[in-house]
């Protein structure tokens, strides 16, 4: 598994080294070693950290409640992929 540095991540998504720490310290993400500043992040890491970027800048929402957003948003869509495979179900019935 490839891991990168707090740095090369910072870079990576724009966004400082005291507000990735502050997202780790929220549990936005985790960290899949090391400690403090020498935690290394997987690259699925980079994903989560655009979109809490983008939600903080885009709505003004503090880190806090980015992590409720994106814990709402991954829940819907979950509910979404469930919903289609009742569809599915109903519809092989019905047919």
């Amino acid at each position: 598994m490839n891991t990168l540095t707090l740095t090369e991540v910072c870079r990576r998504v724009s966004l400082p080294e005291h507000a990735v720490i502050e997202i780790v310290e929220v549990g936005i993400v985790t960290p899949v070693a090391g400690s403090a500043r020498a935690w290394r992040f997987d690259d699925q890491t980079l994903v989560v950290l655009s979109r809490a970027a983008r939600l903080h800048e885009d709505l003004a929402l503090d880190w806090h409640g980015v992590a409720l957003a994106l814990e709402l948003l991954e829940e819907i869509d979950t509910l979404r992929r469930e919903n289609e495979q009742l569809r599915q179900r109903l519809n092989r019935f019905l047919d």
